[in-house]
């Protein structure tokens, strides 16, 4: 991470921002010198860094601790750093915060980091999510409720009702919790979802003036509602992760009836939007809903992956990687077939396990040697497009690729289809030279190991002496092997070879 001690304006802090690909502790933002992080979920090794896992294990952590049940725990108002500092009534004023403008073409400046914890006050069903709060004055904001969601189900039941929905927005706070408010998890209560996914109890505590229970150990909430007066506003547009501007909107208004804050409130913003997908933190964390979407729906057709792998700069559930065991290879098209059907899943690649799907050149290295365009190319149209597919057509649906990198079926028919590695001598044999061939075709690599050579030099001389007096042969890929007789008709087996490799 790097700190960046110098003040920076808040016209100045997307381009600051987007100036690097490291995660940014901002010391002094705007004219209160207020202290802002940026980009701490920008890439999958950060991400897996707060799973305490690797890149390639990640999803695996997910899964493992979502199906690792942990408890919400609440705790009084006393015990809250969130609740250090409480502003209410008049003592409100939004415009203290660091709302920024973040692209060339957005309305105006918004909150990117802010998670929405809620409760259905009709089936008791805790909700979280992540919505961006555009500033509309010192009390109010817009938030972004178009697309289908829980909150938006939540939203319209209480409109019909005449009612407020209660919401608070959680804004700084552990990157478990962002992950919770993209997830779809199997599980009906999100706030417990949350608790998995950290991996521990998670801390709880009651708003002031709400009854919604949010993170202790958040940096910052707003606690509030949206208005009975529902959809009444324009809003955006915004700059999406498709790389483009959303267009603009009607949406509610969030009405902000309380701040909390810690006493030393470290604000965050997430990269959203921008020249880099691969660095918005949304891609990043819906990449790994891909990759259990993915790896679920081809488990229920009886197809168990290797390996899934969402490359995150192709924006969220546009393309997927799948590794298939080797016995699998003929499923490759049935496994793109069932991805498919998805909404999303526009761009599906399947290879070998001998493939690493995490590496852009190991697909690479099998798009040039085991793709031809005739055999191995799917096109599927009429198919579902995802939200806002700039590419769909009117009635939602686009046209898929699947791209088969598997390898033929009869492969490796010889050496020149086997992938080269650097050698594994790591065998302790005592066996002689002689011995070793003794046991079949050897390649150089095996008779290493066999004798237990650390060098090898000594029998490239010996196989040498062997192959000038006749008593070795190599078969069409290489391998050596004992002549059953010599040139002569004597038994080669039963000739010395050279004190030391053969006694």
């Amino acid at each position: 991470m790097r700190r960046v001690d110098t003040p920076v304006d808040l016209a100045a802090l997307a381009q600051e921002i987007e100036s690097t690909p490291q995660a940014s502790w901002f010391e002094h933002v705007g004219p209160d010198g207020l202290e802002m992080v940026a980009g701490i979920c920008a890439s999958r090794r950060r991400l897996a860094m707060a799973f305490e896992t690797d890149e390639r294990s990640l999803t695996r952590s997910v899964v493992q601790r979502i199906t690792t049940p942990q408890p919400v725990v609440e705790v009084g108002s006393a015990e809250a750093p969130v609740h250090a500092q409480v502003l209410t009534g008049d003592a409100i004023d939004l415009a203290r915060l660091p709302f920024y403008l973040q692209h060339a073409l957005d309305a105006g400046p918004y909150i990117s980091a802010a998670i929405d914890f809620s409760i259905d006050r009709t089936s008791g069903k805790r909700n979280i999510g992540c919505r961006r709060l555009m500033l509309r004055d010192r009390t109010t904001c817009h938030t972004n409720l178009t697309n289908t969601s829980d909150l938006k189900t939540m939203y319209m039941a209480a409109l019909k009702r005449g009612e407020t929905l209660p919401v608070s927005f959680a804004i700084g706070s552990h990157p478990a919790d962002f992950l919770a408010g993209v997830l779809k998890a199997p599980m009906p209560d999100e706030f417990s979802l949350l608790a998995s996914l950290r991996g521990a109890p998670a801390p709880f505590v009651r708003c002031i003036t709400n009854d919604i229970l949010v993170p202790a150990d958040a940096e910052i909430v707003l606690e509030g509602y949206l208005g009975a007066e529902g959809y009444c506003e324009m809003d955006g547009p915004y700059g999406e992760f498709w790389g483009f501007y959303g267009p603009m909107h009607i949406d509610p208004v969030f009405h902000v009836t309380a701040i909390a804050t810690r006493a030393d409130a470290l604000h965050q913003t997430i990269v959203h939007g921008g020249h880099d997908s691969a660095r918005m933190e949304t891609n990043q964390a819906t990449a790994i809903l891909c990759e259990l979407v993915a790896g679920r729906t081809l488990r229920s057709a009886g197809i168990e992956p290797a390996a899934v792998f969402a490359p995150p700069g192709s924006t969220l559930f546009q393309s997927v990687r799948v590794a298939l065991k080797r016995a699998d290879r003929a499923r490759a098209r049935e496994a793109m077939d069932c991805l498919f059907k998805l909404p999303g899943f526009k761009h599906v690649v399947v290879t070998d396990d001998d493939v690493d799907v995490f590496d852009d050149h190991e697909i690479h290295w099998a798009t040039s040697t085991r793709f031809r365009a005739d055999r191995n190319l799917v096109v599927a149209a009429g198919m579902p497009g995802f939200y806002e597919d700039p590419m769909a057509d009117a009635d939602g649906t686009t046209v898929k690729l699947g791209v088969d990198l598997t390898a033929p079926a009869n492969w490796p028919r010889n050496i020149q289809q086997r992938r080269t590695s650097a050698p594994a001598i790591v065998g302790i044999g005592s066996a002689s030279l002689r011995e070793a061939l003794a046991q079949g075709p050897q390649f150089f690599a095996d008779l290493m190991r066999a004798t237990g050579s650390r060098d090898g030099r000594e029998l490239a001389l010996a196989l040498e002496e062997l192959r000038a007096a006749g008593r070795l042969d190599r078969l069409a890929d290489g391998q050596y092997t004992l002549r059953a007789t010599g040139p002569d008709g004597t038994d080669a087996g039963a000739a010395e070879t050279r004190e030391g490799v053969d006694s």
